[in-house]
């Protein structure tokens, strides 16, 4: 016999799915929280901030070029950090 269907609410209110919907959400007040503190030129370059497992600051930026020049305002931010370029789609 087949699962009884979940309602939509049950889904995104627990589980793993919840989860992500957290993570997205933390992304996305980090991303908001680090682009206050970037020059404008850089902040609109940032595509994506977040902390990873050993609690080190990840910056994902749309170019190479702008990850170099990340790197210079990395002294701006508070603790450790990584940059990142968002993968090139094809």
């Amino acid at each position: 016999m087949a699962d009884a269907p979940k309602r939509l609410r049950d889904l995104l209110e627990g589980g793993r799915l919840a989860e992500l919907g957290e993570e997205a959400k933390r992304r996305r007040e980090t991303t908001a929280k680090i682009r206050r503190l970037l020059p404008a030129e850089e902040a609109s370059h940032l595509v994506s901030a977040g902390t990873n497992e050993d609690g080190e600051l990840v910056l994902v930026v749309d170019t190479p070029a702008w990850a170099a020049r990340l790197r210079y305002s990395a002294a701006l931010l508070p603790g450790a950090v990584k940059i990142r370029v968002l993968p090139r789609s094809r």
